[in-house]
């Protein structure tokens, strides 16, 4: 549609939630907007789809928003796929700190129990990697968390996950959007329960699943734990009982950053509670200062990812996810050697670095596309072929690990302690992580990572956004920023055998460039992999995407 046709569509639903909403506090907020073309164009311009990572949007009405009119509807259609079994299904249900996240459990829940469909429902907020836990341990059908992940308080979302506990695959998607698009926001279609029938999950299942990371130890002398120390946040997230835990059972020393450790939906000590980002880690820093330690370790607000952060050479520093994988791979192959057949697997936005040191020990390296269900889509491969055990270890660059496939989700808990445990390791042969860093750049060259992320907004970013897509797949061919394209790869050209809305680029002095859409944000991510300089290859994606900024800006 132009922008004239989705102004008008967006006005009609906009007119239609004011009817339908009335005697309902969505309705004064929607009231609030009457003057606000622009929002209102943004909140009803389209209805919100699933992602890389699952549903996520800003919060408040609209089908462009996540409201519980929206996850009313997202269930129904869920519970109108899982009946195609013609058995009897169950769900679980966990959530995160963010604002509105437990309430938008319980809609879920009571959508679910409407439907008989048995819904687990945690008490309180619990880590993503323990809802894939409890998928298998309560023999469910499937997973729901609602959580925004990394993102900022202003938005939620909600994540399915498989019955063997990897979020849903493409296929499963559009079969499950099918479903929801035969109802209406305010139909009598959608059916709820509230008053009964919605079961508590087994608080034992907590103390299993701590059970069970701690026992994933690679350290057998403890000695290698004094005088070290790992201080800790959950960035007022979900991650902090079960770390704890974890880490007493193992007996590893650890401060949890206090300013940080009580879930709160405003994230007032962290305003962009994203591992990745050096501004997460001022507190800790701060701490760190105060009262001494080794390493900081961070996870996210449903602590599925962990971001790690040091003190080098007196400036803070923090790891990337690329860096911190690298580093992890290099420890697991020193401190148990793979064996003949074993597998790394790394998203195709992933240093090639990983690939070199998964080669020279041994291993087998697969790649797959952004987005850590199709790493738990290979795990169930594997498992179906009787090699899971093959599998030693994943990773992909936005802080995403497993280092065991008991779970088919990354983990930052379980990724937390080795993570720790290695840089125990390290400085008891006298260095840091950023010191072995460079001894493995010397060992294998350099390849120095960046993430450069440009931001949209409204429906006319997401058509900017797939204009300048379009420009470095049909225009960038020989050179960019003065140097010479080698090899280019248009994941969505019919002879690629991952489709993904990315390309990639392998420059001729040995840089790599990958250039995708988030799946999950109106960004443009651009993952460079330098061998030297890039300021003239910095300079000209900057002058491309300036100029289509442009051009939306005119129009």
């Amino acid at each position: 549609m132009d922008e004239k046709a989705i102004r008008k569509h967006a006005y009609s639903e906009y007119r239609r939630w004011l009817e339908n909403t009335k005697g309902d506090p969505y309705h004064e907020k929607l009231t609030d907007i009457k003057d606000n073309p622009d929002e209102i164009t943004d909140a009803f311009c389209r209805e919100i789809t699933f992602g890389t990572s699952g549903l996520r949007g800003l919060i408040g009405p609209g089908t462009n928003r996540i409201n519980k009119y929206v996850v009313r509807r997202v269930t129904q259609g869920i519970c109108d796929y899982l009946k195609t079994s013609h058995k009897p299904v169950t769900v679980v249900i966990g959530y995160d700190s963010r604002r509105g996240s437990r309430y938008f459990a319980y809609e879920a829940a009571s959508v679910f129990r409407g439907n008989l469909i048995k819904p687990y429902l945690f008490k309180d907020i619990v880590p993503v990697s323990l809802l894939s836990y409890a998928i298998e341990k309560l023999e469910c059908d499937l997973g729901i968390m609602i959580t925004a992940s990394h993102d900022t308080k202003i938005y939620n979302g909600y994540k399915v996950y498989s019955a063997q506990g990897h979020q849903i695959s493409d296929e499963v998607v559009q079969d499950i959007m099918k479903e929801i698009a035969k109802n209406d926001y305010f139909g009598s279609d959608i059916f709820m329960d509230n008053k009964s029938g919605i079961y508590q999950a087994d608080e034992d299942l907590k103390h299993d699943f701590a059970d069970k990371v701690a026992s994933l130890t690679t350290i057998k002398d403890k000695s290698v734990f004094n005088d070290f120390k790992v201080v800790y946040t959950p960035l007022h997230g979900a991650g902090v009982e079960t770390f704890k835990e974890v880490f007493d059972k193992v007996g590893i020393q650890y401060d949890v950053v206090p300013s940080q450790a009580v879930p709160d939906k405003e994230f007032t000590t962290c305003p962009v509670p994203n591992p990745e980002k050096i501004m997460a880690y001022n507190e800790s820093f701060k701490w760190l200062d105060q009262h001494g330690g080794d390493i900081i370790t961070a996870t996210d607000p449903d602590a599925d990812r962990v971001g790690c952060a040091i003190k080098h050479d007196g400036m803070r520093t923090v790891l990337t996810g690329n860096q911190t994988g690298i580093l992890l791979l290099d420890y697991l192959c020193h401190i148990k050697p793979p064996r003949p057949g074993q597998i790394m697997i790394k998203s195709i936005a992933s240093s090639p670095l990983a690939a070199k040191i998964a080669e020279r020990n041994g291993l087998t390296v697969m790649n797959s596309i952004s987005g850590f269900r199709h790493i738990g889509q290979i795990l169930d491969d594997l498992d179906a072929s009787g090699k899971i055990d093959d599998f030693y270890f994943a990773f992909e660059e936005s802080d995403g690990f497993l280092v065991d496939p008991f779970i088919r989700e990354k983990d930052g808990i379980s990724a937390a302690l080795y993570i720790s445990e290695m840089a125990a390791f390290h400085k008891k042969m006298g260095k840091n992580l950023i010191e072995r860093l460079y001894e493995l750049y010397n060992e294998y060259g350099i390849c120095v990572d960046k993430t450069r992320n440009y931001f949209f907004s409204g429906a006319a970013g997401e058509r900017t956004i797939a204009s300048i897509m379009d420009f470095f797949r049909n225009n960038v061919n020989q050179t960019i920023g003065g140097r010479n394209i080698v090899k280019k790869t248009d994941y969505l050209s019919p002879d690629s055998t991952m489709i993904a809305d990315c390309v990639e680029f392998d420059l001729d002095d040995g840089s790599k460039l990958i250039i995708r859409p988030s799946g999950t944000e109106p960004i443009i991510k651009i993952y460079s992999f330098e061998t030297c300089d890039f300021t003239d290859v910095e300079k000209d994606i900057a002058d491309i995407v300036d100029r289509f900024k442009t051009v939306m800006k005119d129009n």
